[in-house]
């Protein structure tokens, strides 16, 4: 190649890598905006609003448990109930957990009694459910409901009905 041609390559070549940290500039920079966006979208969409001692309304409506206490990890005729989660919304109070059978043997449907307990341990409601069948070392969700706003309860205790 002459010395011309070189020159010239050489130019282009230099003009091809400016226009390319242009465009990536360019798209890293409308990525970023993306993703501020899309942060504040989540951020919205997950604000709660402090409405009892042990409750928070989310913009929905949904009213969620705080209660650390409701969510520690219950037992009833040797299943574990773990992963709690109560809610309250359209007029329904739902409590959702994993159940769990640590022993060796499958068990039966147990019929139980959720009972709903304020700070001072009185009981302020019940919430019939049952636990279906379950073989040794499997886990279940369990879902139960009533039409009573308990999404304030502080705890509950198990009992088999």
């Amino acid at each position: 190649m002459k010395k011309k041609e070189r020159r010239n390559l050489l130019i282009l070549v230099i003009v091809g890598v400016i226009i390319l940290a242009i465009l990536a500039g360019v798209r890293n920079s409308k990525q970023k905006e993306l993703g501020k966006t899309q942060e504040q979208e989540g951020e919205q969409t997950t604000q709660t609003q402090q409405v009892g001692e042990y409750e928070q309304l989310l913009e929905d409506g949904t009213k969620i448990n705080t209660s650390e206490e409701l969510k520690k990890d219950k037992e009833i005729e040797g299943i574990k109930i773990s992963n709690i989660q109560l809610s309250q919304q359209n007029g329904q109070t739902v409590l959702l957990a994993d159940v769990t059978n640590p022993g060796q043997t499958e068990t039966d449907v147990i019929g139980i009694k959720i009972i709903v307990l304020d700070k001072e341990g009185n009981e302020i409601g019940e919430i019939p459910g049952a636990i279906s069948p379950l073989k040794a070392g499997e886990t279940k969700q369990f879902n139960t409901g009533i039409t009573q706003d308990y999404s304030n309860a502080y705890n509950f205790k198990v009992e088999k009905q």
